[in-house]
């Protein structure tokens, strides 16, 4: 392995465990989406990444995007799928995909980007308890495409992404069975206590 590759690799797992570290620490899954896409943007010299939803209407939300230029969070985008575009192809398949040449992308999600110079893409899909939930895109302006292993690179980083938002989800429902036992509690009491019906 040369010096080059050493390096690669070190620079990959610092990332990773900066993330992990987030999503070990119960760090708001917003602020795990906004290091995800500045990490594989930076790591895989893209000019844009991304991380958004699926939604059930046939759209996709973006939660957190990175350019060149900086942080945008996307503000609430909201482009629907359809057509041939690599967020299509991996809600379609549920599986990593890529566009070496955005000549032969189309469909508004193709469309949103086609202003900003893209010629590749390749996205892997973030998965939640085994259901897919959404994607991890990054793209590049450069005429070579990204690199064969853009997607295995992204896909530790989906897998983060995914232990995150099940950990707010279960934080989410464990506070709401906590709130429900207080109410029951304090209603038992009221009953225990001899309490009129009102």
């Amino acid at each position: 392995m040369n010096a080059r590759a050493s390096d690669r690799i070190a620079e990959e797992q610092a990332a990773l465990r900066r993330v992990a570290v987030l999503v070990a620490s119960g760090a708001p899954p917003e602020e795990v989406f906004t290091t995800v896409t500045a990490e594989v943007r930076r790591l895989l010299g893209a000019d844009l990444s991304a991380l958004a939803r699926y939604d059930p209407d046939g759209a996709m939300t973006y939660m957190s995007r990175w350019s060149a230029a900086g942080e945008d969070r996307g503000g609430g985008a909201r482009p629907r799928l359809g057509g041939r575009n690599v967020s299509t192809l991996v809600f379609q398949s549920g599986r990593p995909a890529r566009i070496d040449d955005f000549s032969q992308a189309w469909g508004p999600p193709a469309d949103a980007v086609r202003g900003l110079g893209i010629r590749s893409g390749a996205g892997v899909p973030v998965m939640v308890d085994g259901r897919l939930w959404g994607i991890v895109r990054v793209a590049s302006t450069s005429e070579e495409p990204l690199p064969a292993d853009t997607e295995t690179r992204l896909a530790a980083f989906t897998e983060l992404v995914g232990t995150a938002i099940a950990n707010a989800h279960a934080r989410v429902e464990l506070r709401r069975h906590a709130d429900e036992q207080a109410a029951l509690r304090r209603v038992a009491t009221l009953v225990a206590g001899g309490a009129t019906a009102e």
